[in-house]
């Protein structure tokens, strides 16, 4: 699942977002470190969910992140299974991929320059620049200096900043109990988001001189930099040195919020390196032929995140249990009790023991997110296309890239279908699937208060947003008593601060009127972590839900009519996502 603000055309979000730590001890205790199970088999089965997932997750997948070449060895791995099954392909050129134009783009440090009253200051040496979009050279009225992007009561307007370059404090440290969700779905917020919608870009000042990694990272960026090309300007970020700002706001002024600066003139130059971002997709063609030209979409993500810096697997998974049992959604770290610390240094001790010392670890594994989704997909395609039951409407089955980037191969996939968009009748949504259990944290409620998991618990968002029968039927197959699942549907509220609705690729869907609904067992703490691996997923859960949403999407597939629309979609597909 992506990641709070993920795509928001700010880089100053990341200096508040962080890197988070996680982690929740959950699931079977002795799942071994490293697996390989049998082959599959037509049924689903928690035993080919771990055969594929422990495959998936390995750490020579390398966290999978859009645009590397662990990326490709995953969607590799996705399109040999689909070939095997006998999967008809609805990608590009009959081939089951779609290529979603990924790019990296550099800084060329060479050409690229900056003017201030005649005066030229040069890449490299003076500034480092970055920019999503496809405009380098722009000229800007004047240069202003703003608070830090936590302060949601003094915004600016747009009118007042549109044509100049805003100079956003750095934020040095997060205040105590900042709740990252609930500032993001703030008034406050969505104001700072307008404002800098009316800029020509950002300035940020380099609290010393231009590092040497920040050079060599704007001409030559590492995975992490990889953006889609955009058909639109980008957001503009640039770094500058005190020089430069002494030549914007006079030799020794404050930079403080409020004052002006002159204007400037940038040369830019990047350089466009193509990556390779690719959705696979699959049909199993309908049997009924009046229907079978109608498809009901089940997909996951098929991304991760980049590596992380080094840690010890085993003490940051204890440490997280008690100090961040949300992950990446948690907010800050939990100061720990004397008490505390002496219980996470006795459970880090023995696992070193189990483990023979310190186990060092740097690789996003994603087990949960998504290998669970990816798996269930690919197990849900064996079961319609070597077991018994065939349904009248064609099931397309895909899976996108970059959705921890912004929804790339969802955004890309709807813009761009390999099938009439409209023939598309409803959109299963599969991400995060393979926790919630009662030791779990799954999210907050609304008004704040911790959820949990619990035996047979599974999370449904936007089921009944666009379709009040789709989220109906949902709950009609689950009266079956071998299913039984909780639903919980506290994530789904209006205006709910986490904004689930809008992070994952079913929000591409909904956005051009295509009814969803999401399944997610929730957050934990392994979430965007290198914890997230095969030996904390509950297969057994996993192995049921998988099943109920084979029965869910097989209904929706013999339905005699459509699913009705009865909600309303957006006026722009483009538009701003909203809960």
């Amino acid at each position: 699942m992506a990641s709070p603000g993920a795509g928001l055309r700010t880089f100053t979000l990341a200096l508040l977002v962080g890197a988070a730590g996680q982690l929740a001890a959950q699931g079977p205790k002795d799942l071994p470190l490293k697996y390989s199970g049998p082959a599959t088999v037509p049924a689903i089965t928690a035993g080919d969910l771990m055969t594929r997932l422990y495959k998936y997750a390995d750490d020579s997948m390398g966290g999978r992140f859009v645009g590397s070449k662990y990326n490709l060895m995953a969607t590799a791995y996705i399109e040999s299974e689909v070939r095997r099954l006998g999967l008809k392909p609805a990608g590009e050129n009959g081939s089951y991929f779609q290529n979603i134009g990924v790019i990296q783009r550099a800084l060329d440090t060479a050409t690229s320059t900056i003017t201030i009253d005649g005066a030229t200051y040069h890449a490299g040496r003076d500034f480092v620049a970055a920019e999503d979009g496809q405009v380098h050279q722009v000229s800007a009225t004047g240069t202003v200096v703003w608070g830090t992007v936590l302060d949601t009561i003094g915004n600016p307007t747009p009118e007042e900043y549109k044509g100049k370059f805003v100079v956003v404090a750095p934020l040095m440290a997060l205040p105590a109990g900042f709740d990252q969700g609930k500032f993001i779905a703030s008034d406050g917020y969505k104001r700072y988001v307008a404002m800098l919608d009316g800029t020509v870009g950002q300035l940020q000042i380099d609290p010393d001189t231009l590092l040497t990694n920040q050079v060599r990272m704007a001409a030559a960026p590492p995975p992490a930099s990889i953006s889609q090309t955009l058909d639109r300007p980008g957001a503009l970020r640039i770094v500058i040195s005190h020089k430069l700002a002494n030549a914007i706001f006079g030799e020794g002024a404050a930079i403080k919020p409020g004052i002006s600066g002159k204007g400037i003139t940038t040369d830019l130059r990047f350089t466009d390196t193509p990556r390779e971002g690719r959705n696979v997709i699959a049909i199993l063609p309908g049997t009924d032929p009046k229907l079978r030209g109608e498809y009901v979409a089940i997909g996951a993500h098929n991304d991760h995140i980049p590596m992380q810096r080094v840690v010890d697997h085993d003490s940051l998974k204890i440490f997280n249990e008690y100090a961040r049992p949300q992950g990446a959604d948690g907010g800050p770290t939990k100061k720990l009790s004397d008490d505390e610390w002496k219980a996470v240094n006795s459970q880090i001790d023995s696992l070193h023991k189990l483990h023979g010392g310190p186990r060092p670890d740097s690789i996003s594994n994603g087990a949960d997110d998504d290998g669970s989704g990816t798996v269930t997909v690919l197990e849900l395609a064996e079961a319609f296309a070597k077991g018994n039951i065939k349904p009248k409407r064609s099931i397309l089955f895909i899976w996108h890239a970059g959705e921890e980037r912004g929804m790339w191969g969802s955004g890309w996939f709807t813009d761009h279908p390999t099938v009439p968009r409209d023939s598309i009748v409803a959109e299963i949504n599969i991400d995060m699937v393979g926790r919630g259990a009662p030791s779990d944290i799954t999210g907050v409620t609304k008004e704040g208060e911790l959820v949990h998991g619990a035996d047979r618990y599974v999370q449904l968002v936007g089921s009944r947003r666009l379709s009040t029968e789709l989220g109906d039927l949902a709950e009609t197959v689950n009266k079956n008593p071998k299913y039984n699942f909780k639903f919980d549907y506290s994530l789904d509220a209006n205006g709910h601060p986490e904004n689930i609705y809008c992070r994952s690729d079913h929000a591409k869907y909904a956005a051009w009127g295509i009814p969803v609904v999401f399944f997610t067992t929730g957050g934990h703490a392994d979430y965007h972590q290198v914890t997230d691996e095969p030996q904390y997923i509950r297969y057994d859960h996993m192995a049921l839900l998988d099943n109920y949403i084979f029965d869910l999407a097989n209904h929706v597939a013999d339905l005699d009519h459509r699913v009705k629309v009865d909600g309303q979609k957006m006026a722009d597909p483009h538009g701003q996502c909203k809960q």
